[in-house]
């Protein structure tokens, strides 16, 4: 081999030093390096594991904030009907009630004629009554005596007490 320039010492030495270097960089440089990588691409499997599992707590937020919202527009409608239930009903009552206030406004009205009619027609009968014995009282002191003038006064004043009543 010494023929071909190859020197088997050297040769030896260089192969022992080749696998040393091997044996130190594997040791110290690829081990440290390759757990590196592997720490890392766990890392980023936790990660895409965690980014996936936002996205479906996302997606299941959105889903829950859709179903708020349609419950939310449903009980809203209800709550709407149910007013309107409400505001027809008190309408209905307050007419109603202002019906009622109009009927008992006019038997009242009917009542405070029908009061003062009667009035009208007492003093009426007592004008009428008081005239009729100013003109007998007259007409009897120039035809009858005092005491005939007295007898048919009493006579009429009675009479006309039975008709007022």
């Amino acid at each position: 081999m010494e023929k071909l320039g190859i020197q088997p010492i050297q040769l030896l030495a260089q192969v022992f030093n080749f696998l040393i270097l091997m044996i130190l960089l594997k040791k110290y440089l690829y081990k440290p390096i390759l757990k590196m990588l592997e720490d890392r691409k766990k890392q980023i499997e936790a990660g895409l594991r965690n980014s996936e599992a936002a996205k479906q707590e996302l997606e299941a937020a959105e889903k829950k904030k859709a179903d708020i919202i349609n419950k939310a527009k449903l009980e809203a409608g209800q709550i709407l009907e149910e007013a309107k239930k409400i505001g027809k009903k008190l309408e209905k009552d307050i007419i109603e009630k202002a019906e009622k206030q109009a009927v008992e406004v006019i038997k009242k009205g009917k009542k405070e004629l029908e009061l003062e009619r009667v009035q009208m027609e007492k003093q009426l009968q007592k004008q009428t009554v008081d005239i009729a014995m100013a003109m007998v009282e007259k007409v009897l002191q120039q035809s009858l005596t005092d005491q005939d003038q007295q007898t048919i006064i009493n006579k009429k004043l009675k009479d006309f007490a039975k008709l007022t009543k």
